[in-house]
């Protein structure tokens, strides 16, 4: 069973073998060359032709192989069935070919290409799953910085556009709008890939610096890198129109209003319906309220992301300040005055040979003086002083405080009530010799509604509490008619009493 689905068994395999340079270089020259644009189907002996100029161009992908030399021949394939040389022949020139062939027989082996006859034509092409792992390496060969400017002004557009829908719009306007809520998800995640991204480079900045074995190589990679490479780009999208900070809340308003606007929602769906994004108008509902939730979470979370980003950057720059003070101190201090001490007592003994034996300096090498205060030195310890009695200050309580903690355990105890409470609502809901469904249960308020939810959570099994469950009976009745009321729509259940029930009543 192959590990990727569209892949084969072997297909990275090659990438650990001999001239695994040259399979990395062929693989992305054939496919910007022949796959990337256009609807090309190019013959074995192009492809070889191909790989044979790569190698022309790059001898020393051949590092680890056969050494073609230098000056190779030009190929001619144009027409013909055999590859032929342009010049003169020479070994190194069919030493590079038949690597070349060897090169391209292992990509059809391993699935990177696969060849089609079209009669008594045999074309080249290269598979789905190829293509797109190729697509991402070619990305990554060619510029892997960050650009996000645009797409948060993108998600911005499309929400934009969906929330310009009226009452009695028509099929095409709903159909556009759906269209611009799916884009706006792909270029939420987009962007939050984006930031990731730049997390992870900012990782490889830190492994380049630590692995760095002199000073030149580090400063080399906080200039060139870190500098270069992100915190330039970085500080031009922030000052430019398009940060994503400027448009966070505008988007989070946007996708908030249009989730809680039911007129826009069943336009949305009708649209997820007719493109053929969703079977039924539910489903569709249910795709759009999800896509804008996603929405959502990746703007509620760039702030966090941000943070990271910006620590991280701190901490390379308080690297590179650390780097840059050491650096300048290596000049001034006592090796370097030492050594050049050393280097006048080897002259004086150099010229007066007779009297090596006795060459003296009068005065010490280093001035015998500390660079500090005799009061920055370390005290001696002192004796322990004993304890002396106080007055205790009364505790200062800040009323507000107080009030915010009395308010907050207020909150929590009316969004979650105890067992105590919620048979208090059971007993004034449920008469006592009939089976109450939950779709005839009225929601009055904020806590009949809270004791509702919580109490259709229970027809799961073992999830009743045990002084509920010795009252009342709650079983499931999928069977049944929903709940729908303006507080909340779910499924059919049945509450019943057990004294009801113990007692010989029957239940209806």
């Amino acid at each position: 069973m192959a590990l990727f689905r569209y892949l084969d068994d072997d297909a990275f395999l090659i990438f650990s073998r001999k001239f695994r340079f040259l399979y990395e270089a062929a693989l992305l020259d054939t496919y910007e060359r022949f796959f990337s644009r256009g609807a090309s189907f190019p013959t074995p002996q192009e492809v070889v032709h191909a790989i044979y100029d790569l190698i022309k161009r790059m001898p020393e992908l051949l590092a680890e192989g056969e050494d073609v030399g230098e000056g190779l021949p030009d190929l001619v394939s144009k027409r013909r069935r055999r590859l032929k040389f342009a010049g003169e022949a020479n070994e190194a020139a069919e030493a590079a070919l038949r690597v070349a062939s060897v090169a391209y027989q292992k990509l059809v082996q391993t699935g990177w290409l696969e060849e089609e006859e079209y009669g008594l034509r045999v074309t080249v092409d290269m598979p789905m799953g190829a293509s797109l792992v190729m697509q991402l390496l070619a990305s990554l060969k060619s510029d892997v910085s960050q650009r996000f400017g645009g797409v948060v002004v993108n998600v911005k557009q499309s929400l934009e556009l969906a929330a310009k829908l009226q009452p009695g719009s028509s099929g095409k306007e709903a159909v556009d709008a759906a269209y611009a809520v799916v884009q706006a998800r792909e270029h939420a995640t987009a962007f939050l890939k984006t930031l990731r991204a730049i997390l992870s480079d900012l990782r490889r900045v830190r492994r380049t610096i630590m692995e760095s074995r002199s000073m030149r190589e580090r400063v080399d990679a906080y200039f060139q890198e870190f500098i270069g490479e992100l915190v330039l780009k970085d500080f031009q999208a922030i000052h430019t129109f398009n940060h994503p900070f400027r448009f966070k809340d505008h988007i989070l308003d946007l996708a908030r209003d249009i989730s809680l606007d039911p007129e826009i929602m069943k336009m949305i769906a009708s649209g997820y319906t007719e493109n053929g994004m969703a079977d039924t108008l539910e489903n569709g509902l249910r795709t759009a309220e999800t896509d804008l939730l996603s929405i959502q979470e990746v703007f509620d979370g760039i702030g966090e992301m941000f943070d990271r980003i910006a620590i991280f950057r701190r901490q390379l720059e308080q690297r590179l300040r650390n780097t840059v003070k050491y650096a300048e101190q290596g000049s001034s201090g006592i090796s370097s005055r030492a050594a050049s001490l050393i280097h006048r007592l080897h002259k004086v003994m150099d010229q007066r040979p007779a009297l090596s034996e006795f060459a003296w300096v009068p005065l010490p090498v280093e001035p015998m003086r500390t660079p500090w205060s005799e009061r920055h030195l370390a005290q001696p310890r002192q004796p322990r002083k004993a304890l002396e009695s106080m007055a205790v200050p009364p505790k200062v309580l800040d009323p507000l405080l107080a009030l915010r903690k009395k308010l907050k355990k207020q909150y929590m105890e009316r969004i979650v009530p105890d067992e105590k409470q919620l048979l208090q609502w059971l007993n004034n809901k449920v008469p006592l010799a009939v089976a109450k469904e939950a779709r005839f249960l009225e929601i009055e308020d904020v806590d009949s509604f809270i004791a509702f939810d919580v109490i259709r959570r229970f027809t799961k099994p073992g999830e009743v509490p045990p002084s509920i469950a010795a009252a009342f009976e709650i079983v499931d009745d999928s069977q049944g008619h929903q709940h729908d009321s303006e507080w909340i729509k779910c499924g059919n259940f049945l509450i019943r009493r057990r004294a009801a029930m113990a007692g010989g009543v029957d239940a209806d």
